[in-house]
Protein backbone atom coordinates (compact mmCIF):
# COMPACT_ATOMS: atom_id res chain seq x y z
CA UNK A 1 0.00 0.00 0.00
CA UNK A 2 1.36 3.74 -0.97
CA UNK A 3 1.28 6.07 2.20
CA UNK A 4 -0.33 9.11 0.69
CA UNK A 5 -1.43 12.16 2.33
CA UNK A 6 -3.18 15.63 0.99
CA UNK A 7 -1.23 19.24 2.13
CA UNK A 8 -4.02 21.47 1.68
CA UNK A 9 -8.31 20.96 2.60
CA UNK A 10 -9.69 24.01 0.31
CA UNK A 11 -11.03 23.60 -2.89
CA UNK A 12 -8.37 21.26 -4.73
CA UNK A 13 -7.32 19.49 -2.04
CA UNK A 14 -11.02 18.26 -0.71
CA UNK A 15 -11.20 16.44 -4.42
CA UNK A 16 -7.55 15.14 -3.83
CA UNK A 17 -8.68 13.66 0.04
CA UNK A 18 -11.27 12.29 -2.21
CA UNK A 19 -10.29 10.24 -4.52
CA UNK A 20 -6.89 9.32 -2.59
CA UNK A 21 -9.36 7.97 0.05
CA UNK A 22 -11.17 5.98 -2.78
CA UNK A 23 -8.16 3.99 -3.99
CA UNK A 24 -8.06 0.09 -2.82
CA UNK A 25 -4.14 0.48 -3.72
CA UNK A 26 -3.34 3.76 -1.48
CA UNK A 27 -3.70 4.59 2.65
CA UNK A 28 -4.23 7.56 2.91
CA UNK A 29 -2.19 8.38 6.21
CA UNK A 30 -3.53 12.38 6.84
CA UNK A 31 -4.44 15.68 5.31
CA UNK A 32 -2.83 18.43 6.49
CA UNK A 33 -3.89 21.86 7.04
CA UNK A 34 -3.94 24.83 9.88
CA UNK A 35 -7.39 25.21 9.62
CA UNK A 36 -7.73 21.66 11.53
CA UNK A 37 -11.93 22.32 11.92
CA UNK A 38 -12.41 23.00 7.86
CA UNK A 39 -10.16 19.94 7.04
CA UNK A 40 -12.12 17.58 9.43
CA UNK A 41 -15.10 17.42 7.58
CA UNK A 42 -13.36 15.71 4.43
CA UNK A 43 -10.86 13.73 6.42
CA UNK A 44 -13.79 12.15 8.46
CA UNK A 45 -15.16 11.24 5.19
CA UNK A 46 -11.74 9.86 3.45
CA UNK A 47 -11.11 7.51 6.90
CA UNK A 48 -8.43 9.65 7.64
CA UNK A 49 -6.54 11.87 10.40
CA UNK A 50 -6.00 15.48 10.52
CA UNK A 51 -2.51 17.25 11.09
CA UNK A 52 -1.98 21.29 11.74
CA UNK A 53 1.68 21.01 10.16
CA UNK A 54 3.42 18.75 8.01
CA UNK A 55 5.73 18.37 10.91
CA UNK A 56 3.23 16.64 12.75
CA UNK A 57 2.65 14.07 9.39
CA UNK A 58 4.06 10.50 9.66
CA UNK A 59 6.07 9.01 7.33
CA UNK A 60 4.38 9.15 3.51
CA UNK A 61 5.64 7.71 0.41
CA UNK A 62 3.61 10.22 -1.76
CA UNK A 63 1.94 14.12 -0.62
CA UNK A 64 0.08 16.02 -2.85
CA UNK A 65 0.36 20.10 -2.43
CA UNK A 66 -2.95 21.78 -2.80
CA UNK A 67 -2.15 24.88 -0.79
CA UNK A 68 -1.96 28.37 -1.98
CA UNK A 69 0.84 28.82 -4.38
CA UNK A 70 3.01 31.19 -2.54
CA UNK A 71 3.44 28.17 -0.34
CA UNK A 72 4.05 25.57 -2.61
CA UNK A 73 8.16 26.15 -2.48
CA UNK A 74 8.56 25.84 1.33
CA UNK A 75 5.72 22.68 1.93
CA UNK A 76 7.72 21.25 -1.30
CA UNK A 77 11.16 21.49 0.11
CA UNK A 78 10.16 20.03 3.43
CA UNK A 79 8.44 16.91 1.93
CA UNK A 80 11.24 16.76 -0.60
CA UNK A 81 13.53 16.83 2.62
CA UNK A 82 11.38 14.37 3.93
CA UNK A 83 12.48 11.37 1.15
CA UNK A 84 8.46 12.00 0.13
CA UNK A 85 7.37 12.31 -3.37
CA UNK A 86 5.27 14.93 -4.02
CA UNK A 87 2.68 16.91 -6.80
CA UNK A 88 2.27 20.14 -6.35
CA UNK A 89 -0.94 21.80 -7.88
CA UNK A 90 -0.59 24.03 -10.48
CA UNK A 91 1.37 26.35 -10.79
CA UNK A 92 4.15 24.62 -9.30
CA UNK A 93 5.67 28.22 -7.35
CA UNK A 94 5.33 31.96 -7.69
CA UNK A 95 8.49 32.52 -9.52
CA UNK A 96 10.72 30.63 -11.82
CA UNK A 97 13.61 30.55 -9.63
CA UNK A 98 11.19 28.82 -6.69
CA UNK A 99 9.86 26.51 -9.41
CA UNK A 100 13.58 25.79 -10.02
CA UNK A 101 14.38 25.30 -6.46
CA UNK A 102 11.54 22.84 -6.17
CA UNK A 103 13.09 20.41 -9.43
CA UNK A 104 16.71 20.64 -7.69
CA UNK A 105 15.53 19.56 -4.74
CA UNK A 106 13.57 16.97 -5.75
CA UNK A 107 16.03 15.74 -8.15
CA UNK A 108 18.83 15.71 -5.44
CA UNK A 109 16.73 13.44 -3.11
CA UNK A 110 15.81 11.15 -6.41
CA UNK A 111 12.49 11.28 -5.58
CA UNK A 112 9.37 12.03 -8.23
CA UNK A 113 8.02 15.48 -8.73
CA UNK A 114 4.82 15.74 -10.69
CA UNK A 115 2.79 19.00 -11.51
CA UNK A 116 -1.13 19.15 -11.09
CA UNK A 117 -1.85 20.37 -14.88
CA UNK A 118 -4.91 18.51 -14.94
CA UNK A 119 -6.16 19.65 -18.13
CA UNK A 120 -3.28 16.84 -20.29
CA UNK A 121 -5.46 14.49 -18.68
CA UNK A 122 -9.13 15.55 -19.70
CA UNK A 123 -10.24 13.08 -22.43
CA UNK A 124 -10.50 15.39 -25.39
CA UNK A 125 -7.06 16.95 -24.50
CA UNK A 126 -5.53 14.04 -24.48
CA UNK A 127 -6.57 12.77 -27.77
CA UNK A 128 -5.60 16.15 -29.25
CA UNK A 129 -2.55 16.06 -27.91
CA UNK A 130 -1.63 12.47 -29.67
CA UNK A 131 -3.80 13.84 -32.77
CA UNK A 132 -1.54 16.81 -33.48
CA UNK A 133 1.25 16.32 -35.75
CA UNK A 134 2.79 18.88 -37.68
CA UNK A 135 0.74 22.41 -36.10
CA UNK A 136 0.88 25.22 -37.78
CA UNK A 137 -0.90 27.37 -35.22
CA UNK A 138 -3.00 26.46 -32.19
CA UNK A 139 -5.84 28.47 -30.45
CA UNK A 140 -6.81 28.77 -27.20
CA UNK A 141 -9.92 29.85 -25.15
CA UNK A 142 -10.23 29.67 -22.11
CA UNK A 143 -13.08 32.13 -20.21
CA UNK A 144 -14.68 32.04 -17.03
CA UNK A 145 -16.65 34.03 -14.55
CA UNK A 146 -15.25 35.50 -11.78
CA UNK A 147 -14.14 34.27 -8.55
CA UNK A 148 -13.26 36.15 -5.69
CA UNK A 149 -11.42 33.88 -3.76
CA UNK A 150 -8.87 33.05 -6.49
CA UNK A 151 -5.45 35.79 -5.57
CA UNK A 152 -3.47 34.63 -8.24
CA UNK A 153 -3.50 36.65 -11.33
CA UNK A 154 -5.66 35.13 -14.92
CA UNK A 155 -2.19 34.36 -16.03
CA UNK A 156 -0.77 32.43 -13.14
CA UNK A 157 -4.07 30.89 -12.48
CA UNK A 158 -5.98 29.77 -15.54
CA UNK A 159 -3.69 30.90 -18.55
CA UNK A 160 -0.89 28.94 -17.26
CA UNK A 161 -2.75 25.79 -18.25
CA UNK A 162 -2.85 26.85 -22.28
CA UNK A 163 0.76 27.76 -21.84
CA UNK A 164 1.47 24.36 -20.58
CA UNK A 165 -0.31 22.44 -23.26
CA UNK A 166 0.93 25.02 -26.26
CA UNK A 167 4.81 24.16 -25.12
CA UNK A 168 3.19 20.25 -25.19
CA UNK A 169 1.29 20.41 -28.49
CA UNK A 170 3.98 22.51 -30.56
CA UNK A 171 6.56 20.84 -28.65
CA UNK A 172 9.42 23.44 -27.81
CA UNK A 173 9.52 26.76 -25.80
CA UNK A 174 8.35 29.74 -27.47
CA UNK A 175 11.19 32.09 -29.23
CA UNK A 176 8.65 35.31 -28.91
CA UNK A 177 5.97 36.37 -26.78
CA UNK A 178 4.05 38.92 -27.16
CA UNK A 179 0.59 40.12 -24.60
CA UNK A 180 -1.85 42.48 -23.47
CA UNK A 181 -3.49 42.07 -19.95
CA UNK A 182 -6.46 44.15 -18.79
CA UNK A 183 -7.74 44.32 -14.46
CA UNK A 184 -11.32 44.49 -14.20
CA UNK A 185 -12.39 43.20 -10.80
CA UNK A 186 -8.96 42.54 -9.22
CA UNK A 187 -5.67 44.31 -8.83
CA UNK A 188 -3.99 41.87 -10.69
CA UNK A 189 -5.11 41.13 -14.85
CA UNK A 190 -8.50 39.60 -15.45
CA UNK A 191 -8.08 39.28 -18.66
CA UNK A 192 -5.13 38.32 -20.96
CA UNK A 193 -4.28 37.79 -24.59
CA UNK A 194 -0.73 36.53 -25.84
CA UNK A 195 0.97 35.63 -28.60
CA UNK A 196 3.82 32.68 -28.68
CA UNK A 197 5.73 32.44 -31.45
CA UNK A 198 7.84 28.80 -31.50
CA UNK A 199 11.14 27.88 -32.88
CA UNK A 200 9.48 25.51 -35.52
CA UNK A 201 7.53 28.58 -36.96
CA UNK A 202 4.25 27.26 -34.64
CA UNK A 203 1.82 30.37 -33.63
CA UNK A 204 -0.30 30.01 -30.37
CA UNK A 205 -2.91 32.17 -29.41
CA UNK A 206 -4.02 32.47 -26.10
CA UNK A 207 -7.61 34.36 -24.89
CA UNK A 208 -8.60 33.94 -21.29
CA UNK A 209 -10.66 35.69 -19.02
CA UNK A 210 -12.37 35.21 -15.88
CA UNK A 211 -14.74 38.30 -16.28
CA UNK A 212 -16.78 36.20 -19.30
CA UNK A 213 -20.38 34.89 -18.20
CA UNK A 214 -19.99 32.01 -19.36
CA UNK A 215 -17.76 28.85 -19.05
CA UNK A 216 -15.43 27.84 -22.58
CA UNK A 217 -12.70 25.34 -22.71
CA UNK A 218 -11.77 25.23 -26.54
CA UNK A 219 -8.71 24.08 -28.22
CA UNK A 220 -8.33 24.55 -32.31
CA UNK A 221 -4.80 23.18 -33.98
CA UNK A 222 -4.20 24.00 -37.66
CA UNK A 223 -2.51 21.80 -39.53
CA UNK A 224 -1.28 21.82 -43.49
CA UNK A 225 -4.42 19.46 -44.29
CA UNK A 226 -6.30 19.14 -40.92
CA UNK A 227 -8.34 21.50 -38.85
CA UNK A 228 -8.71 19.38 -35.32
CA UNK A 229 -11.07 21.38 -32.66
CA UNK A 230 -11.32 20.03 -28.74
CA UNK A 231 -14.09 20.86 -26.10
CA UNK A 232 -12.64 20.10 -22.72
CA UNK A 233 -16.05 21.16 -20.84
CA UNK A 234 -18.49 18.50 -23.37
CA UNK A 235 -14.99 16.08 -24.00
CA UNK A 236 -15.87 16.11 -27.63
CA UNK A 237 -12.97 16.23 -30.39
CA UNK A 238 -13.92 16.73 -34.51
CA UNK A 239 -11.11 16.57 -36.97
CA UNK A 240 -11.95 18.26 -40.35
CA UNK A 241 -10.29 17.75 -43.53
CA UNK A 242 -10.89 19.63 -46.87
CA UNK A 243 -11.94 17.50 -49.74
CA UNK A 244 -12.92 20.39 -52.07
CA UNK A 245 -13.14 24.20 -52.74
CA UNK A 246 -15.09 25.54 -55.91
CA UNK A 247 -15.27 29.82 -56.75
CA UNK A 248 -17.41 30.17 -59.48
CA UNK A 249 -16.89 33.95 -60.65
CA UNK A 250 -19.28 33.37 -63.30
CA UNK A 251 -22.46 33.90 -60.80
CA UNK A 252 -21.12 36.22 -58.49
CA UNK A 253 -18.52 34.71 -56.74
CA UNK A 254 -19.96 32.41 -55.18
CA UNK A 255 -17.75 30.13 -52.94
CA UNK A 256 -18.03 26.38 -52.03
CA UNK A 257 -16.07 23.98 -49.52
CA UNK A 258 -17.13 20.11 -48.99
CA UNK A 259 -15.43 19.05 -46.26
CA UNK A 260 -15.18 15.12 -44.12
CA UNK A 261 -15.57 15.77 -40.59
CA UNK A 262 -14.47 12.72 -38.12
CA UNK A 263 -15.65 12.08 -34.52
CA UNK A 264 -12.90 9.86 -32.82
CA UNK A 265 -14.12 7.85 -29.99
CA UNK A 266 -12.92 9.73 -26.60
CA UNK A 267 -12.86 6.99 -23.59
CA UNK A 268 -14.85 9.41 -20.76
CA UNK A 269 -14.53 6.93 -18.07
CA UNK A 270 -13.11 8.05 -14.91
CA UNK A 271 -12.65 11.98 -14.02
CA UNK A 272 -9.62 13.80 -15.27
CA UNK A 273 -7.93 14.09 -11.80
CA UNK A 274 -8.13 10.76 -10.88
CA UNK A 275 -6.25 9.89 -14.18
CA UNK A 276 -3.68 12.26 -13.28
CA UNK A 277 -3.48 10.40 -9.92
CA UNK A 278 -3.03 7.13 -11.05
CA UNK A 279 0.08 8.47 -13.41
CA UNK A 280 2.06 10.42 -10.26
CA UNK A 281 1.62 6.48 -8.52
CA UNK A 282 1.91 4.73 -11.00
CA UNK A 283 5.81 6.75 -11.34
CA UNK A 284 6.17 6.26 -7.95
CA UNK A 285 5.89 2.71 -7.49
CA UNK A 286 7.45 2.15 -10.94
CA UNK A 287 10.13 4.44 -10.61
CA UNK A 288 9.00 6.00 -13.98
CA UNK A 289 8.14 9.83 -14.88
CA UNK A 290 4.90 11.27 -14.75
CA UNK A 291 3.65 12.72 -17.51
CA UNK A 292 3.74 16.43 -16.34
CA UNK A 293 7.45 16.32 -14.65
CA UNK A 294 8.87 19.35 -12.91
CA UNK A 295 10.67 20.32 -15.79
CA UNK A 296 7.60 20.74 -17.76
CA UNK A 297 5.89 22.73 -14.34
CA UNK A 298 9.09 25.43 -14.31
CA UNK A 299 8.51 26.14 -18.16
CA UNK A 300 5.18 26.65 -17.65
CA UNK A 301 5.69 29.21 -14.64
CA UNK A 302 8.79 31.06 -16.36
CA UNK A 303 6.42 31.68 -19.62
CA UNK A 304 3.49 33.13 -17.08
CA UNK A 305 6.15 35.36 -16.00
CA UNK A 306 7.50 36.08 -19.46
CA UNK A 307 3.88 36.87 -20.37
CA UNK A 308 2.89 38.62 -17.38
CA UNK A 309 6.21 40.86 -18.19
CA UNK A 310 5.10 41.33 -21.92
CA UNK A 311 1.67 42.96 -20.76
CA UNK A 312 3.27 45.35 -18.82
CA UNK A 313 2.84 43.85 -15.45
CA UNK A 314 6.41 43.24 -14.35
CA UNK A 315 6.57 39.83 -12.58
CA UNK A 316 9.24 41.09 -10.51
CA UNK A 317 6.56 42.97 -8.15
CA UNK A 318 4.96 39.47 -7.34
Amino acid sequence: MLRAAVIGAGNMGRHHIRILGGMTDVELVGVVDPDVVRALAHAQSAGTQVYASIAELPEVDFAVVATPTHTHVDAALELIGRGTGVMIEKPLAATPEEAQRIVDAAEAAGVVLAVGHVERFNAAVSVLGGLAQDPVMVSFERLSPYTPRIADSVVFDLMVHDLDLACWIAGGYPSRIEAAGTMVFSDSYDVASAVLEFPNGCVATLQTSRVTQDKVRRISVSERERFIVADSIRQDVSIKRETSVEFDDESGGMYRQANVIEVPYLDRSGEPLARELRDVIDAITSGGRPLVDGEAGVNAVRLAYEVERAAGSPATSR
